[in-house]
């Protein structure tokens, strides 16, 4: 079986922009609540140390969501394409 690369990574880029999207707007609204879920789900203690230096911004927001899907496309991209070179 093929994989169509340029689908599955859009489809990859999309998937990691809505989640990305989510964890900003939930960021935004409840940072305290957020950040504790961040160093819970990540095993990091001492989060307060960065927490200060983090800025919920718009501007940082498109950035962070434009970056990741880029990101991902690319890398979801090769993995597909990696995918059909090995089932040759």
């Amino acid at each position: 079986m093929k994989i169509n690369a340029p689908i599955f990574g859009l489809a990859g880029s999309i998937a990691i922009g809505i989640s990305y999207t989510t964890l900003a707007i939930l960021l935004k609204f409840w940072p305290a609540k957020v950040m504790k879920f961040i160093g819970t789900a990540h095993m990091l203690p001492k989060l307060d140390y960065i927490s200060p230096y983090i800025k919920v911004t718009p501007q940082a927001i498109v950035m962070g969501i434009t970056s990741h899907m880029v990101a991902g496309f690319i890398i979801f991209w090769l993995i597909a394409t990696l995918y059909n070179k090995l089932q040759k």
